[in-house]
């Protein structure tokens, strides 16, 4: 599938990139979504280091196209062996291959004073604890830290806590690794797109080490490569959303579910709105704070709020359409019936958020989660999540012939390439966002944008 000019192009890359270098035979690759368009990534081992190789397949990331992505890339593969090949031809063979390396390197130590003891000497999971609050934690967001946290403190510290897999850092080996991700795998039931984080984390940690010389290697980089997954979210219809809202009727997570269906926001966006946000005169808000949530034994807050979204593209400023103005309206005067109704024993800790019960607690992320789960399965439901929600909410806009770019702008994601997961490319009529929402689910309203 690829031209005679294309693989010329390629070639001259590939040529560079080897350099008349001894490498070895056994490479590795996979398709990765970039921008909205299939990449070619090969792995490869030169001058005892790991490096990767990009090109372009050239076909967008769209549903139905993988499967011509992974000829294409596989074409590339092909020139790229076949010139690994011919630069290795008549050559001393100085590499060893993949297995015969994963046997050598059994002890990841330099060959520094043995009676010096450091870091690398120390028990793998009390090193990522280490690494964790005293190397990455000032380093990243409180969001990203918590799920660096939650990572190390429950499958890490589970697994190299056993006896049998305990070990210091420098005798971690690729094997290691590779059982613990299995272990991930096979007893904890975890997707690859997961079990990545988990990779992500610990190569951070023995980079920070292979940086100080600490160690000769980061074993990551030798372990398998994980599969790439195309995760499958259940959305909603029409029927199925608006059933959803007579279902949920007088429940806390009535009004956020709306908000989810209504503006395919996240659940952390949701939940983080404040009452003082909310302009009902000239009928708009605006998303720049958001509320998570903490679940480990050391965490001062269940809850913490930030005033800033995921990224630049989350703080956005949205319509409040009639039926949500409503909602609004009824929920506010709720939570002054309840403060008189309570009194004294109203929680006033998170007074001018609008998400919270009638005693003033705050409806904290998972509550709705569960909560929301728990609904679903108790009227036989299709399963579906809270960020379902905001799949269905992208699919339907699109659907109804909202432009690729205006939906990016209104799931305030930072890359196309997220929001063309929700797309097709024979949809492709410009219409306004909320004009469509109100096709969707108003009753023959017609409203304009302040």
């Amino acid at each position: 599938m690829l031209s005679e000019a294309s693989k010329q192009k390629l070639l001259k890359r590939i040529k560079n990139a080897i350099k008349d270098n001894h490498i070895w035979k056994d490479i590795t690759y996979c398709v990765h979504d970039k921008d909205g368009v299939y990449q070619c990534i090969i792995r490869y081992y030169i001058n005892d280091k790991w490096k990767h190789f990009w090109a372009t397949t050239g076909i967008n990331a769209e549903r139905g196209n993988q499967r011509n992505a992974n000829k294409v890339a596989k074409e590339i593969v092909s020139l790229f062996q076949d010139e690994i090949d011919k630069n290795n031809e008549g050559k001393e063979n100085l590499a060893l291959n993949i297995i015969e390396f994963r046997n050598m390197v059994q002890l990841n130590t330099t060959n520094f004073d043995s009676n010096v003891q450091t870091k690398a000497d120390w028990d793998f999971y009390e090193y990522m604890k280490y690494w964790l609050y005293n190397v990455i934690k000032h380093t990243v967001q409180k969001n990203t830290f918590v799920g660096y946290k939650r990572n190390v403190e429950r499958y890490l510290k589970e697994y190299f806590s056993m006896e049998e897999h305990k070990k210091k850092v420098k005798e971690i080996t690729v094997d290691d690794l590779d059982d613990f991700f299995n272990f991930l795998r096979r007893e904890k039931k975890l997707k690859d797109v997961s079990i990545d984080h988990y990779k992500d984390n610990i190569s951070s940690a023995f980079k920070s080490l292979l940086r100080k010389k600490l160690i000769r290697y980061n074993p990551i980089e030798l372990t398998d490569p994980l599969k790439e997954e195309t995760v499958e979210v259940s959305v909603y219809n029409r029927k199925e959303i608006l059933n959803l809202f007579d279902v949920l009727e007088d429940d806390p997570i009535y009004l956020p579910s709306k908000f989810a269906s209504y503006y395919g926001l996240r659940r952390s966006e949701i939940l983080g709105i404040r009452i003082e946000i909310l302009d009902l005169e000239n009928n708009y808000f605006t998303i720049n704070h958001v509320a998570l949530q903490d679940d480990s034994k050391d965490a001062e807050e269940r809850v913490y709020f930030l005033d800033k979204t995921k990224s630049k593209k989350g703080t956005r400023t949205l319509p409040i359409f009639p039926e949500i103005k409503e909602d609004i309206i009824n929920k506010i005067n709720r939570i002054e019936k309840c403060k008189e109704f309570y009194g004294n024993t109203y929680n006033y800790k998170y007074d001018g958020y609008l998400f919270v019960h009638d005693n003033g607690d705050f409806i904290l992320p998972n509550y709705f989660t569960k909560r929301f789960g728990k609904i679903i399965r108790r009227n036989k439901m299709k399963k579906v999540t809270p960020h379902g929600l905001r799949h269905s909410n992208a699919t339907l806009l699109h659907m109804e012939g909202v432009d690729i770019r205006d939906l990016q702008d209104w799931l305030g994601h930072q890359s196309i390439a997220s929001t063309n997961r929700y797309t097709r490319s024979d949809y492709q009529r410009q219409l306004e966002t909320g004009k469509a929402i109100e096709r969707i689910f108003g009753k023959d309203r017609v409203w304009e944008i302040v």
